[in-house]
């Protein structure tokens, strides 16, 4: 069945299709990730850039229907506090006081050496599972061996609004869209099947026959839903390399 949709505002699936990011990271790993983004000193963060880009973030994911924990509003509003203290203009007889950034720090530290060692343990198992390799075509013997490398969530997150922000003229507020009315599942076993039967494609690709705005967001919670389930593998050569969604050879679709 088809509906004709006009596009006098955001187009939003009639049932809500909340995706879980649990078993992706956290606060404490977007403002990481915020922190190597931009070059800083985790000593010398500058909370005003930071806490905007994270906001930035936040909204993106509601945007996306990503359910956001209590834990990022948490952090949200500590880097806004944080942000103000930084703006309050300093007493003209200077005191000693503690850098309203330190706490941050210390716990982000903290967060950081619990994280290396988490990682130092399971090392055998992260590389056996988390790095992947592109063989060579056969007939091409001169190109070696490329070690592909995993995506994390914000990357990918980051790439997505990119790829809207570049082509959303596309889905102009004065044109109609025809969308089929579609669940969630079907969606994931559509791009399941799509990835499976190419067996990689680029991040990009994937969304170029998407028909709307609504296609696209739906098609994009599929995919992170699918990485999820270990049933597809978003990977690439290097940081600003396209990125490569590698079909894993497992089917955890419909898997509890």
């Amino acid at each position: 069945m088809k509906n004709q949709i006009p596009g006098a505002g955001p187009l939003e699936p009639k049932e809500p299709c909340v995706i879980k990011i649990n078993l992706f990271e956290g606060p404490m790993d977007l403002l990481l990730h915020l922190i190597k983004k931009n070059e800083m000193d985790i000593y010398d963060i500058k909370v005003a850039a930071i806490t905007d880009q994270y906001i930035e973030y936040l909204e993106l994911m509601k945007e996306l229907n990503l359910e956001v924990a209590g834990d990022y509003l948490v952090i949200a509003a500590e880097l806004s506090l944080i942000k103000s203290k930084m703006l309050l203009p300093k007493p003209v007889i200077e005191e000693e006081e503690e850098d309203p950034r330190a706490e941050l720090v210390r716990r982000l530290l903290e967060y950081q050496v619990y994280q290396d060692a988490a990682s130092d343990l399971f090392e055998g198992e992260v590389l056996g599972r988390d790095v992947f390799k592109r063989e060579p075509d056969k007939g091409d013997l001169s190109i070696e061996e490329v070690e592909l490398v995993p995506v994390n969530l914000w990357s990918l997150i980051e790439a997505f609004r990119e790829f809207y922000d570049r082509r959303k003229e596309l889905w102009a507020e004065d044109l109609s869209f025809i969308t089929e009315e579609i669940t969630i599942e079907e969606k994931l076993e559509q791009v399941l099947n799509k990835i499976r039967t190419l067996g990689e494609i680029g991040f990009e690709r994937l969304f170029t026959e998407c028909e709307s705005k609504f296609d696209l967001i739906l098609t994009f919670l599929s995919l992170l839903e699918l990485a999820r389930m270990d049933s597809v593998h978003i990977v690439q050569e290097s940081p600003d390399a396209p990125m490569i969604i590698v079909y894993s050879g497992e089917n955890h679709f419909g898997a509890s």
